[in-house]
């Protein structure tokens, strides 16, 4: 398996998503801003390396009558997968980790760090 470079904080980033959410025919989704967890140590560059980035994404729109208003949110958690570099029984995010929830919001892992793991 290549190495990956290993995720410090500020390395995740959103995507809201294009599916409406339930009931709407119309509307936008919106991102919060992005919460990421991060080890004391190690660090990079003084960084620390995250394990979980979580972020809240909030719909605003109108139902199919034009008139009802829908609002809406989902929560899209990023948490770290088996590598070989771990703190206890958590792992690290790596550069390419990502997931998304069912209207596509996404949350992004892109890292360019020295430090990598498996």
């Amino acid at each position: 398996m290549p190495l990956k470079p290993v995720a410090k904080t500020g390395d995740t980033t959103k995507t809201v998503g294009t599916t409406m959410f339930t009931g709407a025919s119309t509307g936008t989704w919106t991102g919060a801003a992005i919460s990421e967890t991060a080890y004391p140590l190690p660090t990079i560059g003084g960084v620390g390396v995250i394990h979980i980035a979580s972020c809240v994404f909030s719909f605003s729109g109108f139902a199919a009558n034009g008139t009802t208003a829908v609002t809406g949110s989902s929560t899209v958690t990023l948490t770290a997968a088996s590598t070989t570099l771990q703190k206890g029984s958590t792992f690290a995010l790596r550069n390419g980790d990502t997931t998304q929830d069912a209207f596509g919001n996404t949350l992004t892992v892109s890292a360019a760090n020295i430090l990598r793991s498996d």
